[in-house]
């Protein structure tokens, strides 16, 4: 699966990348949802992982952008905001994952999602 991550914390971003490219996985990151939107435009992605507060454009902002792009696109959102979870939801993500979480259980949403 070819996996954009987008979120504002290398660290995050390193971590979630990594540990994605192990299981098989394409992946590519970005560090804000303006730098994500422009690497969506320039390539396919199967899924979309998404942070919401970000820097400039958050991720509920940047996926309506997305969405736009292909409105078919999985968008998972992996947020400590769970004040957003139904927005995101309603808005058309396929799931929302609470931060702090195991990474085990981006593995299982990751496999959950593909199945969609």
């Amino acid at each position: 699966m070819k996996i954009l991550i987008i979120d504002d914390e290398i660290e995050i971003l390193t971590l979630f990348k990594d540990f994605m490219e192990v299981f098989g996985h394409k992946v590519e990151i970005a560090i804000d949802g303006e730098m994500g939107l422009e690497k969506f435009k320039n390539s396919n992605f199967d899924l979309v992982v998404m942070d919401y507060r970000m820097y400039g454009r958050d991720g509920l902002l940047a996926s309506e952008e997305i969405m736009k792009i292909d409105k078919n696109v999985k968008i998972l959102f992996a947020s400590a905001d769970s004040s957003i979870k139904k927005r995101a939801i309603r808005m058309g993500a396929v799931g929302f994952l609470l931060k702090p979480f195991d990474i085990d259980v981006l593995v299982k949403e990751t496999e959950r999602v593909d199945k969609l």
